[in-house]
């Protein structure tokens, strides 16, 4: 081990030779004490030197940043111990600028020490604040394969974090382990965590059309905020002010609104209309909620318009058909409910037998710009617009245009890697190939290459890893 921290001085000694810096010189452009320096070099046994440190020597030899990093590795360590003040900083500043081969070997390391986890999480932690949310990551995931405690908030929030990470997924599979590994976690969060936590938890189920889990999730949401929300009522009227501020990535009517909304939105995929109608008035008007500032304002605005929105929903869905017009007007009016609306038009065009052809002639320029979106949630409602459109103009005899919105509901199911959409796709084309074009058969062909290629790709991705 010396002859290791003594290469890290060498390295300097050998840089003051060749840049012809004695001792007093070199502590001037470096702007180190010349004592400090003396210390670091030549004490017996040598003073350690900080990170601080080395990056002023690294930058005055022109070096550049994190140069002698691979030789400060040795100097968070002493004998049987770990420098948490030198080896705290070093796993930031290394990964902050993708020093990737000095954070693997201090970790490789560092575990064979005591308290080492809560080094890590607090690395961990800074670097999350910091907003460097996936160089964060490694080290949350290293708590989360090596904390001993099941039950701890160390490892709870270190899930949590890992979850969070993962909600741009398109992928349903990865989506769904993402949600069976996180699940076990949530009560163990604090408060404001667990109402960020339950929230996405619902939303994921939802786009996994678990509508049972969605339930489950938006019940504990709306308990959670309620109780919340009552402790913090108290507390003000106590104090005359909030104790704190609330460490919520939302407004806390935020939370309140979406345990009512996704709830009202799982009895409704459930068809469990009536109770549905009972939880969407739950959140149609909010403005009763104490301590909301702008961003809370604008939140109960957006709740009011998704309470109409939904409550036209539900009569279409129960087949009230005059509620149409009014229906198209008021997605006419706020654009950003066409896609859910219109999907919701289709299903139930599809459903009673209703004509949907004045929605698709209203919207036919919307519904092109569709395709536009990527987040996971538009993704899966474009993939279902698309093939309750395809059924609908199918039904009709429209065979060409309802062969070609199959053919993207597909491609859509593919990238979302639902089983169950592709196969409702490949049936639907299926039954209806014989009114296919040539060149409708061929991309529907090609896609089935592709689905097979990326099938045989896992397969012999599997069998790298010994799975058979």
């Amino acid at each position: 081990m010396e002859a290791k921290l003594t290469t890290l001085r060498s390295e300097i000694e050998k840089n003051l030779s060749r840049s012809g810096h004695n001792l007093a010189s070199f502590a001037k452009v470096s702007g180190l004490n010349r004592g400090s320096l003396s210390a670091i070099l030549h004490g017996n046994p040598p003073k350690p030197v900080s990170l601080g440190q080395l990056d002023s020597i690294t930058k005055a030899f022109a070096f550049p940043e994190g140069w002698l990093y691979p030789l400060y590795v040795e100097e968070c360590f002493s004998e049987e111990r770990v420098s948490r003040r030198r080896v705290e900083p070093f796993l930031v500043r290394c990964a902050e600028i993708g020093k990737q081969q000095c954070i693997d070997e201090i970790l490789s390391r560092i575990l064979e020490y005591s308290k080492s986890l809560e080094i890590i999480f607090s690395v961990a932690e800074k670097l999350f604040r910091n907003g460097k949310v996936q160089e964060s990551l490694i080290f949350y995931k290293i708590i989360a394969a090596n904390e001993p405690d099941n039950y701890s908030e160390r490892l709870a929030i270190s899930q949590y974090r890992i979850f969070n990470s993962l909600q741009a997924v398109v992928d349903a599979e990865d989506n769904l382990r993402a949600v069976i590994t996180f699940e076990p976690f949530r009560g163990r969060l604090p408060e404001a965590m667990q109402l960020d936590g339950l929230l996405k938890l619902a939303k994921v189920c939802f786009l996994l059309n678990m509508w049972k889990d969605v339930e489950k999730y938006a019940d504990e949401l709306r308990a959670l905020a309620n109780g919340v929300y009552r402790e913090e009522l108290q507390l003000r009227k106590k104090n005359g002010r909030r104790s704190e501020e609330l460490q919520t990535e939302r407004p806390l009517v935020v939370y309140y609104g979406h345990g009512y909304l996704l709830k009202a939105s799982a009895l409704t995929k459930l068809r469990r209309y009536e109770e549905a109608k009972k939880y969407t008035a739950g959140y149609s008007d909010l403005s009763w909620f104490e301590m909301m500032d702008e961003v809370g304002r604008q939140a109960v605005e957006t709740f009011r318009l998704y309470a109409i929105a939904n409550s036209y929903t539900l009569e279409m869905l129960v087949g009230n058909i005059k509620a149409l017009p009014a229906y198209i007007s008021f997605l006419a009016e706020h654009p950003g409910e066409i896609l859910p609306g219109m999907l919701i038009i289709m299903e139930s065009a599809n459903r009673y037998g209703f004509s949907a052809d004045a929605a698709l002639t209203r919207f036919s320029r919307e519904i092109l710009r569709f395709g536009q979106f990527q987040d996971p949630i538009n993704v899966d409602r474009l993939f279902r617009l698309n093939y309750e459109v395809a059924m609908y103009l199918i039904d009709r005899q429209e065979y060409s245009k309802g062969i070609e919105h199959t053919i993207q509901s597909l491609q859509l199911s593919m990238k979302l890697n639902t089983e169950k959409g592709i196969i409702k796709c490949v049936t639907l084309f299926e039954i209806n190939r014989v009114h296919a074009s040539d060149k409708q058969q061929q991309l529907y062909t090609d896609l089935m290459k592709e689905m097979r290629q990326n099938e045989k790709d896992v397969t012999d991705d599997d069998r790298s890893f010994g799975i058979v």
